[in-house]
């Protein structure tokens, strides 16, 4: 089984907040650019973004570090 980006929980998570990227981006602080990277797999969840995450979305931000962690240990 492949392991899942959290940038694909993360574009679940951006849609169930009843939102979409390029709207979130404002919200998160962040460019939009990187919100695309990240959820495209293209780069990783950050300490700052999960902070950011774990703020918006009312979770730890040591969650979104779990997920990261646990796909860079699958590859």
């Amino acid at each position: 089984m492949l392991p899942i980006h959290p940038g694909l929980l993360l574009e679940r998570a951006i849609a169930a907040h009843g939102s979409d990227p390029d709207h979130f981006h404002r919200e998160a602080r962040m460019p939009r650019k990187l919100l695309r990277m990240v959820l495209s797999g293209e780069r990783p969840i950050s300490f700052g973004l999960a902070l950011r995450l774990g703020r918006i979305f009312g979770t730890s931000p040591w969650v979104w570090i779990a997920f990261q962690e646990r796909f860079d240990k699958a590859l």
